[in-house]
């Protein structure tokens, strides 16, 4: 069952014609990008694929059906050249069913005015130390942006809100120790991922997490590093999101946190077994073309351009 709601009538006009879409474009472009796996050897056959994924893609490109095939080819190699990042495809079984246990991944289920999909991270109060392991985060945020293809409804872009005020030093540490996961699931989320982002915003960004907010924003072009929005407290994001679609623990109207959290997970299970036969779909790449593509040695990444 899908989690995430779809714009009203005015906003799906708004957002089509911000993105370019005009009647026929989802259609053709689908065959477009069906045509393309049915003649590369190296990706999934195009019966395996749900037009509904397809699109994602187009939309996240804005219509434009040569980056979405880009995009998609990357999506795909990713799953073979960076096996580690996609081996766990279950939130409720080790290693990352621990996440959880610090870290809240979600998506929330109502757009912005403007049309953008949120998605929060949210440093849980009172985590405990044991639980932190920063390299399974980003394979849980990654499967989680999987599994979000399936649902995910006609937007104008994404949001993300970095809840940092319950970081403690030892967290800081660990997010230097997962430097190389956390650079290369960037690189992935700009290259190899449909998503137009638009705003982030860091809550609590104390000088404690200074340093992992420089690593996220060194890997990005300046266009995204000048979207980075910062705010002391949790009650500055009602001047951003309206109350209605924030979860009750920021003065919203949304379910909590909690109850987000576990329907999230529910939703991985239900469609593990899809990205899993997907993955091993995807066990077979071309050597990437250039030495500095997302797919390249750490240190060796190029800025990618992003809408």
């Amino acid at each position: 069952m899908s989690l995430l709601e779809g714009p009203s009538s005015k906003q799906e006009e708004m957002i089509k014609q911000e993105l370019g879409e005009n009647p026929g474009d989802i259609e053709r472009g689908v065959i477009d990008l069906r045509s393309m796996c049915a003649a590369n050897p190296h990706l999934p056959r195009p019966d395996a694929i749900d037009n509904h994924i397809f699109e994602v893609f187009l939309r996240g490109c804005r219509m434009n059906f040569e980056r979405a095939r880009n995009k998609f080819e990357a999506f795909c190699y990713a799953r073979c050249r960076y096996r580690d990042l996609y081996i766990h495809r279950s939130l409720n079984e080790p290693p990352l069913s621990d996440v959880a246990k610090f870290l809240d991944i979600v998506p929330l289920p109502k757009l912005t005015d403007e049309g953008l999909r949120v998605t929060v991270f949210r440093v849980r109060p009172g985590y405990p130390e044991n639980a932190v392991d920063i390299t399974s985060a980003v394979k849980a945020i990654l499967l989680i942006s999987d599994s979000r293809l399936f649902d995910e409804k006609l937007i104008l872009g994404d949001a993300f809100i970095w809840e940092a005020s319950n970081v403690r030093a030892s967290m800081a540490a660990s997010v230097a120790g997962g430097a190389n996961a956390i650079r290369r699931s960037i690189y992935l989320a700009q290259g190899a991922y449909p998503q137009r982002m638009r705003r982030i915003h860091v809550v609590g960004a104390a000088g404690l997490v200074a340093s992992s907010l420089n690593l996220m924003r060194s890997c990005v072009n300046e266009k995204v590093r000048n979207r980075y929005y910062l705010h002391n407290k949790i009650e500055e994001l009602l001047d951003h999101f309206p109350a209605r679609m924030l979860p009750m623990e920021w003065g919203g109207e949304e379910e909590s946190f909690d109850v987000l959290t576990k329907k999230w997970q529910q939703r991985v299970e239900e469609v593990r077994d899809y990205l899993r036969n997907f993955n091993e779909l995807c066990q077979v790449a071309p050597e990437p073309k250039y030495d500095n593509d997302i797919y390249g040695t750490a240190g060796a990444f190029r800025k990618l351009e992003i809408d």
